[in-house]
């Protein structure tokens, strides 16, 4: 998949209304908080990305709405992908008519690497879960829709146990007939994602890879693990077990990384998980998505840059950012939120 052309309107500080990137290689250079980042973001965003945190928090202060419409180039022609954000939420339109990101996941879209992608190693597991749910999501509408009935079912019984627990019976019957098939999904995806993690970090670094799902309950006894739970469960005000609690276990040389790994090694396993996640996107699609990477040089010695490079230039298209720039490709020079 190729970006032929982004337009954008009051999306952060970008100012140069459309971005043209070109086939191959570019990256984008230029000082801290120059718009680099958010031209990333907004590209992502504009290709059916997820990203945290709130779609006001990137329209321009004073500004009521941003706006991104993304020409792209893919296997089956063209197609023309827009975004509207609002203090409403966000619009997503597929050549011109209303869409839904459901929708959207059917095209390749765009992986995006960045520095924050260190919270996938060292952060909480809520991180390590999303970046799973978001994956799975792009390869299942399915998994799209049980994720959120599992997670409706979820407050419904939280909300029971902050009143007592009556009537718990029907929301655990809800959360086993979703949750278990979650499970299921999620070992089957990670069952793909581990052999490519494994390569992936094997080309940028020394040591063995690798990921197992801890999972806080059994899926064969789900049922009776909420029943079991249920005294301690009213105690909390909250569920003690099901797919909301389990996390992606991240090994390197067999030991946990979160604990063990030192930044630049956290940092490599990150980088990893992504380009395994682009990876499997490009074989699920039978073409490459729009690889992005974000501060590209951070934290990655002279190995580790030109494996990440290697594998950028091998791509139809992919768009780099950081403060200098790598001795192949395009370089577009940007300052406050002007590129040229």
């Amino acid at each position: 998949m190729r970006l032929l052309r982004l337009r954008q309107s009051n999306f952060r500080n970008l100012v140069t209304a459309e971005f043209a990137p070109g086939p191959g290689l570019s990256t984008l250079v230029g000082g801290n908080a120059q718009g680099k980042s958010n031209l990333l973001e907004a590209i992502f965003l504009a290709l059916g990305g997820e990203l945290k945190n709130g779609m006001m928090e990137r329209v321009r202060f004073g500004q009521s709405e941003a706006r991104l419409l993304a020409e792209v180039e893919t296997t089956f022609g063209h197609s023309r992908l827009e975004t509207r954000l609002s203090q409403g939420g966000r619009e997503v339109y597929l050549n011109e008519s209303s869409a839904s990101l459901r929708e959207l996941a059917q095209l390749p879209g765009a992986v995006l690497l960045g520095p924050d992608d260190l919270e996938l190693v060292l952060g909480a597991p809520e991180e390590r879960r999303r970046f799973l749910d978001l994956l799975l999501s792009r390869f299942s509408a399915r998994y799209r829709a049980l994720l959120s009935q599992y997670n409706r079912a979820l407050q419904q019984r939280n909300a029971l146990l902050k009143m007592g627990g009556a009537g718990i019976g029907v929301w655990n019957q809800e959360l086993v007939k979703y949750g278990t098939e979650i499970l299921s999904l999620r070992r089957r995806i990670l069952g793909r994602l581990k052999p490519l993690a494994r390569d992936a970090y094997s080309e940028l670094a020394p040591g063995e890879l690798g990921l197992e799902l801890f999972e806080s309950v059994d899926p064969e006894h789900f049922m009776q693990a909420l029943e079991n739970g249920l005294q301690d469960d009213l105690q909390r005000g909250a569920t003690s077990v099901g797919p909301h609690r389990d996390d992606l276990s991240i090994l390197l040389g067999g030991l946990e990384a979160g604990k063990y790994a030192s930044r630049g090694e956290a940092r490599s396993v990150a980088l990893a998980l992504r380009l395994a996640e682009h990876r499997l996107l490009w074989a699920h699609h039978d073409e490459a998505p729009l690889l992005l990477v974000d501060e590209w040089h951070t934290e990655l010695d002279a190995r580790r840059r030109q494996a990440l490079l290697n594998y950028a230039q091998s791509l139809p298209q992919a768009i780099l950012a950081g403060l200098e720039a790598p001795s192949i490709g395009r370089m577009i020079p940007i300052e406050a939120g002007v590129w040229g």
